[in-house]
């Protein structure tokens, strides 16, 4: 530390010249103390900037079509609701240095950098998606109880990992928000038991409970492979005509076409839906199984009722930070030909940094890696 009164200053040195060094000292002092805070400040703006008020997929993850769906999603979630959800893919937290070194702790300053949600409520949700980490993050604010936590590990565990450990990165993301938006309403019911609800209420239960649960566990598997198993078989058993009780033949995918309506048949050009034609080789009685794609982006058509119809979104009118938005919803299906096309209000825009009054998160939440 130095002490401006104890300098020792050249020999013959006038009242005037010690106060121009005690300055110039002075000012040296000051040049480096706003220099460390100009880094600190550099540091916490090291997180990805909020360039969009639901969506930010700076790791590529979705499609154009997919995030056009979800952002449609998270805005009708907000009307409805009030609830702020964002979804941020970034390819590794590494990428942005942040000086965090777990995603738990990535999510939640940035988070709080954000501003995510009612600042009085603190009811924002932001779902993290990093790829190249192999891991996946729903951080919800402080206004949230341990129920809160449960619900969104559920989310992950049951709704997201199956998808990403298939390397289906997309379609994981899409199905996760989607309940993200379910459960998370505030007059929703809570979501249903999953392996992850089952092992925290086991292991903080009496011994006697841990006991049962340890025969629990490996019935459960085997019941899920089973399920499986009598799925796919079910598909693929035999089947009697129930007109002269003559063993039936399942047609092939290009025999089948013949037996389809045109609507079904393209279902299954568009693999919205799976038909199967089990055909009597004896009298000519036939059935048609049909088997929904949990993949597809298609939906039921209000007027030909098949699974063939595609929205796609359009911005009209931009939202700002005064006024709302206005985006144009356009409906084509590919089957019948119907088109509809109507506009929805966007949000207005909020700010990104948390002294703007957003919402804050104190760490809650669940995470997964697959």
């Amino acid at each position: 530390m130095i002490n401006l009164m104890q300098t020792h200053y050249p020999r013959g040195a006038n009242w005037l010249y010690r106060w121009r060094y005690r300055l110039m000292v002075l000012c040296t002092i000051a040049v480096l103390a706003l220099s460390s805070g100009i880094s600190a400040a550099q540091a916490q703006s090291a997180y990805p900037a909020w360039q969009d008020t639901y969506v930010n997929d700076y790791g590529d993850v979705l499609t154009p079509e997919d995030e056009a769906s979800v952002r449609s999603r998270l805005e009708q979630f907000r009307s409805e609701t009030g609830v702020h959800a964002v979804l941020l893919t970034v390819n590794s937290i590494a990428d942005y240095s942040t000086g965090d070194s777990t995603i738990e702790s990535f999510a939640t300053n940035l988070f709080n950098t954000w501003g995510i949600g009612d600042a009085t409520r603190n009811d924002g949700i932001l779902v993290l998606v990093a790829p190249g980490d192999r891991k996946v993050r729903i951080e919800i604010g402080a206004g949230y109880d341990s129920q809160g936590d449960r619900t969104a590990q559920i989310i992950i565990d049951d709704t997201m990992l199956p998808f990403f450990r298939d390397g289906e990165m997309a379609a994981g993301t899409v199905a996760g928000v989607d309940a993200v938006t379910q459960y998370f309403a505030p007059d929703a019911s809570a979501p249903p038991p999953s392996s992850y609800a089952t092992e925290t209420s086991i292991f903080g239960g009496p011994w006697w409970w841990r006991l049962v649960a340890l025969f629990m566990f490996p019935l459960a598997v085997v019941g899920g492979i089973v399920r499986t198993i009598f799925g796919w078989w079910n598909r693929q058993r035999s089947r009697q005509c129930p007109t002269c009780q003559v063993e039936m033949r399942r047609l092939s995918e290009s025999e089948d076409d013949r037996y389809l309506e045109a609507g079904e048949r393209r279902e299954e050009s568009l693999k919205s839906v799976d038909y199967d034609v089990w055909l009597c080789p004896s009298c000519g009685y036939h059935t048609t199984l049909s088997y929904n794609s949990l993949f597809s982006r298609h939906k039921k058509c209000a007027k030909c009722s098949h699974k063939t119809l595609l929205e796609s979104r359009r911005t009209l009118v931009s939202p700002t930070y005064s006024s709302t938005g206005t985006a144009e919803i356009t409906q084509d299906c590919k089957h019948c030909g119907h088109h509809n096309v109507y506009t929805r209000t966007i949000p207005r825009k909020t700010r990104s940094s948390s002294s703007s009054g957003g919402g804050s998160s104190s760490g809650g939440g669940a995470s997964g890696s697959w």
